[in-house]
């Protein structure tokens, strides 16, 4: 993994807020193989449930529009 952002402020609190409470991250990643390298963002929605955050949607793309080779 290269990166996370929170893209609510609450995404980056210390703790998780009250059940119900969603919000928004952007993950980047690096994939790879023999045939070169990809950048990819990851938006990810969560959606906190009993002191934890759980995956709700998530929507995928190209962190660059096709990537490095």
């Amino acid at each position: 993994m290269q990166q996370v952002h929170a893209i609510e402020e609450t995404a980056a609190a210390e703790q998780v807020p009250a059940d119900g409470t969603k919000v928004r991250i952007l993950v980047q990643v690096e994939a790879r193989d023999e045939g070169g390298r990809w950048p990819l963002a990851y938006e990810v929605a969560l959606k906190a449930r009993s002191g934890r955050w759980e995956i709700a949607a998530l929507e995928s793309g190209t962190a660059q529009a096709g990537g490095t080779r």
